[in-house]
């Protein structure tokens, strides 16, 4: 009777944590809808920053339901528990390096936006996330998903032929480090001559500063969660915290942008990563 119970306990507690997920990105969604409506919703042009804002914020509201599907509903077959589950993973990996990116260009702005630390950046980024999609890739594929049944509800369930997925969370706290090293340099001496002198720009470098350390404390936390998780538990918990992670990348990044065009705006300043 003991292993059925703590299989149980495990099992709910990983409809716990979806359901935390989805409840993380509604409330935070209600929080700034309205930063959103005053900054995003007027006539505007359309231009890069601004397209991965939307597909950023809205995108979770997809994968997540996808995520509560395989999680919940009893008459899923094999077949079907294939499909959403890798959906959702391509889905998720997907709106997590677009974090990335939107992070990354944050960064690239503290450098005033020089072509080196562009170049250095793609560079860095490709370095990290390539292998990250090839790992992913190759977990994805091979992984033996299928359904079960835990009264009342059921759904789906990963059973991974390896554990190589931990290597994908190294690279994401890897590159994460690597740009908040690069962050804290840009606003430390002896590089502070290459940012702005007035005291409404150093407000909006404040604002980017301190999102900046809260993301990358949060995706820290829980990258290290993600790597302990793999190595530590049975294979079939390797996903526990990647549906928590993924509404956290979400929610902070679009915190980020909100936060500086909020802060661009009151301070009439021009930002490159105020979406216009």
């Amino acid at each position: 009777m003991q292993g059925p119970d703590v299989s149980t306990s495990v099992e709910h507690f990983r409809l716990v944590l979806v359901i935390a997920s989805a409840t993380i990105v509604v409330y935070d969604y209600l929080l700034t809808v309205g930063l959103e409506i005053h900054h995003l919703w007027p006539k505007q042009g359309w231009n890069l920053i601004r397209m991965m804002f939307f597909v950023n914020r809205y995108l979770p509201f997809i994968d997540i339901t996808w995520a509560l599907w395989a999680e919940f509903v009893p008459s899923m077959t094999a077949q079907d528990c294939t499909l959403i589950d890798r959906l959702a993973g391509w889905s998720f990996c997907f709106s997590i390096a677009l974090s990335e990116v939107i992070l990354t260009m944050r960064t690239w702005s503290l450098w005033k936006t020089s072509r080196w630390s562009g170049t250095a950046l793609v560079v860095f980024y490709l370095s990290c996330w390539t292998p990250i999609v090839v790992i992913f890739g190759t977990f994805l594929m091979k992984a033996n998903i299928r359904s079960f049944q835990l009264q009342p509800y059921g759904g789906c369930m990963i059973i991974p032929e390896n554990i190589n997925l931990y290597l994908c969370w190294i690279l994401v706290l890897v590159y994460d480090t690597g740009i908040m090293i690069l962050m804290v340099l840009a606003v430390t001496k002896p590089y502070t001559p290459m940012l702005p002198k007035s005291g409404r720009s150093s407000t909006l470098l404040r604002t980017l500063y301190r999102d900046g350390i809260t993301y990358y404390f949060a995706l820290f936390v829980l990258s290290v969660m993600n790597i302990a998780t793999i190595v530590v538990l049975p294979g079939d918990l390797v996903n526990l915290f990647t549906v928590l992670q993924r509404a956290i990348h979400s929610t902070l990044t679009s915190r980020v942008i909100l936060h500086l065009r909020e802060q661009a705006e009151h301070n009439m300043l021009f930002d490159p990563l105020a979406v216009k």
